[in-house]
């Protein structure tokens, strides 16, 4: 069985660890749904060619110009058969995280940007990392369309990071860059936690020499582990009991979702050899044919000049110092991200997804 498949049927056993453990069945199975962990997703993901992985952090928010990772995936899902999106969420980033701002979630009400707080941004408090707070508890005052669905979905994680993959996976649907059952939203900890489960397989006699289960050994081994301290924070750890890896780890354990794509910008490819460093270390351990995903560029468009923000609602946000998110950008613009082809045929160039749908 392939690596992808494998950590198929490990999501399929982990999944329910991302909702309460009183979540109603019929909402049990929405959710999976909506984060694409249902058996009908997760058969497609496995059916598929080709994985484009984005990796976004846990935020109910994601501003310009990160908005243009989905809105790429969904254009090339729509010009392209065989894709399946994959959003490993990074549910170990912090407060202090200025790019997503996962403090608070801002949204439209009335025509007014509202902001709904979640967490202090106090010095003492400010590296917790997302996933070690209590999920959303309420849904915040004034919310409708799309963020009051968001919202009542939110409720139901298991933490603070679970709730805004569901916030997440309403809001991209909503804009239309997910269209259809065609992605699935994982968080970073379950890719990790199949690592250590194929590692600890390293010494079974039908594991020696090279191996998955020998290369994810060697991985643990060879980088950082981190995992969450009492506090809220993220402290050093043995490979064997690591919830994430060091930035560089994290990424090599891509290789092992196979036939894979990493949608990224001009910083991904900047740092990218030095993950490719890290799989060559390690590279004696591997099977034949298994290799890294290669970087898919995304192309940089000023993505505001087809779904910006009115000049009242970009009045507001000047003075509250945050960018347009793409959860204003439904509330003002609907599914705006499924009208036309952004980006066109010219941005599959360069890339070996040619089979047009």
């Amino acid at each position: 069985m392939s690596t992808k498949a494998l950590f198929i049927e490990h999501l399929r056993r982990e999944r329910l660890t991302l909702l309460r453990p009183d979540t109603p069945p019929e909402i049990v199975a929405r959710a999976l749904e909506l984060l694409g962990l249902d058996d009908p997703s997760l058969d497609r993901w496995a059916r598929s060619r080709t994985s484009l992985i984005s990796l976004p952090h846990a935020s109910p928010n994601v501003f310009d110009p990160r908005t243009r990772v989905g809105w790429f995936a969904g254009e090339m899902q729509r010009q392209v058969s065989g894709l399946h999106h994959v959003r490993v969420v990074l549910t170990h980033t912090n407060f202090s995280d200025l790019g997503w701002r996962p403090y608070a979630w801002w949204y439209l009400s009335d025509g007014v940007v509202r902001r709904h707080r979640l967490f202090s941004r106090n010095k003492k408090q400010k590296h917790c990392v997302i996933s070690s707070r209590p999920p959303l508890d309420v849904v915040p005052e004034g919310m409708t369309g799309a963020d009051l669905s968001a919202a009542r979905a939110a409720i139901w994680g298991s933490d603070l990071a679970a709730s805004f993959m569901l916030i997440g996976a309403v809001i991209e649907r909503a804009a239309g860059m997910i269209p259809g059952p065609v992605a699935t939203y994982l968080p970073l900890t379950m890719l990790v936690s199949f690592v250590r489960e194929l590692a600890s397989r390293a010494s079974s006699p039908d594991e020696q020499g090279a191996s998955p289960a020998a290369w994810c050994g060697r991985l643990i081994a060879t980088t950082q582990g981190r995992r969450v301290a009492p506090d809220g924070t993220l402290r050093e750890c043995s490979g064997d009991r690591a919830e994430v890896l060091d930035n560089y780890g994290n990424l090599a354990s891509l290789a092992l979702l196979e036939d894979a794509q990493v949608l990224g910008g001009a910083k991904m490819a900047g740092y990218w050899p030095d993950v490719e460093a890290v799989a060559a270390r390690i590279q004696g351990t591997a099977p034949e044919g298994f290799a890294l995903p290669c970087v898919l560029m995304v192309p940089e468009l000023d993505l505001l000049s087809f779904a910006g923000p009115s000049p009242d609602v970009a009045a507001q946000l000047e003075r509250q110092g945050v960018r347009y998110s793409q959860g204003l950008a439904v509330a003002e613009h609907g599914c705006f991200a499924a009208r036309g082809r952004v980006f066109g045929a010219a941005a599959l160039t360069g890339t070996d997804i040619t089979e047009e749908a």
